[in-house]
């Protein structure tokens, strides 16, 4: 491809509503265990994200196809391409294929951007992000995207590993601090020799204006529930605290239908067909019982990932923040979590 067709190429955006190819075109290693892959559109298109959002990918396993989420971790003042930064899970299949078999030149199947974490979602004038482990990544797309753009970010970063030799891109931030004067990085090496850890009022201490700031949150689900305890002991108050979690451990609310359970049509109208839902059931639930294809990672109205727009019917949804009201508002719902109270038209 020459340079004047690429350049024409990238008017186009890639779509964030359905699944698209990606090109990797490099892959490196951060720190033991942790490798960063930096993927392109296969069509060179552009595409754009918020800092904190992230991509479901489709990965080939001896036993199927898997969905995993992974946070892009590149500035969203870049629209050539993202880059992710993955842990290996010996005990997980997604990012252990993805340290073998995702190298320059492979592709791989991708949806979105999705999600609402980080300051697009939660706005304000000073922040305190506070990451464990590969938690770094949302975190790392926001510091990225404060220097691309030349943004003053009042910040402090809490940021937790192991050992010193696990802190993600720590030399880069620390470099991230030459244009971001007001960024305040505390690294915490939490199995170091002397290493303070983050339990009690530990937040309070290292940053004593917490309670002023939004607090962004990402790390292992034990990890949050403790930062969330502490901020809000501190004072933070909830609509000035969120939290990124992929942790999909807890399944979707299984409910038995009886047999005097009424039954809605379900229809999605761009491959023109109708299924039987129980309204005790989600639709993601019936849609995946007849054996038809459906994007979706959470299962719990997490992720946003199987977010779809309802022509017509009613439902009762219980999500957990992968929605946003304006969505809901427009005709937007998570089939994933939500029931059918009517006859439903779904575009899918």
């Amino acid at each position: 491809m020459s340079f004047e067709d690429w350049h024409l190429r990238r008017r186009r955006r890639f779509p964030s509503d359905r699944w698209g190819r990606l090109v990797c075109r490099a892959a490196w290693d951060e720190v033991p265990g942790v490798r960063s892959f930096l993927l392109v559109p296969e069509d060179g298109s552009r595409i754009e994200h918020d800092p904190g959002q992230f991509l479901t990918f489709r990965i080939e396993t001896e036993a199927g196809t898997i969905e995993r989420c992974y946070t892009i971790a590149s500035s969203a003042a870049r629209d050539g391409g993202v880059e992710i930064t993955v842990k290996r899970q010996e005990g997980g299949a997604g990012s252990r294929l993805l340290h073998d078999r995702l190298a320059p030149g492979t592709t791989i199947e991708a949806f979105g951007p999705s999600g609402r974490f980080g300051p697009a979602s939660w706005p304000g004038e000073r922040f305190a992000l506070v990451a464990a482990g590969s938690g770094v990544t949302p975190m790392l797309s926001i510091l990225r995207t404060a220097a691309d753009r030349g943004l003053d970010m009042d910040v402090v970063f809490v940021h937790v590993a192991p050992t010193t030799a696990d802190l993600i891109a720590a030399d880069e931030i620390a470099a991230l601090g030459r244009r971001l004067p007001r960024l305040v990085r505390v690294p915490m090496p939490s199995r170091d020799p002397g290493a303070t850890r983050l339990a009690g009022d530990t937040l309070e201490r290292i940053i004593p204006d917490i309670a002023t700031r939004t607090v962004l949150c990402c790390g292992p689900q034990g990890f949050m529930e403790a930062v969330r305890t502490a901020a809000r002991a501190a004072g933070v108050p909830p609509e000035s605290y969120g939290e990124e979690s992929f942790d999909f451990s807890s399944p979707e609310e299984q409910i038995t239908p009886s047999a005097e359970t009424p039954a809605r049509q379900i229809t999605l109208a761009r491959s023109k067909t109708s299924i039987p839902c129980p309204e005790t059931s989600t639709i993601l639930g019936a849609i995946r019982a007849a054996g038809l294809p459906m994007p979706s990672s959470c299962a719990r109205g997490l992720c946003g990932t199987c977010k779809t727009f309802k022509h017509s019917g009613e439902v009762t949804m219980a999500h957990e923040g992968g929605i946003r009201q304006r969505e809901i508002d427009r005709g937007f719902i998570l089939p994933c979590c939500s029931r059918p109270l009517t006859d439903i038209v779904l575009d899918a």
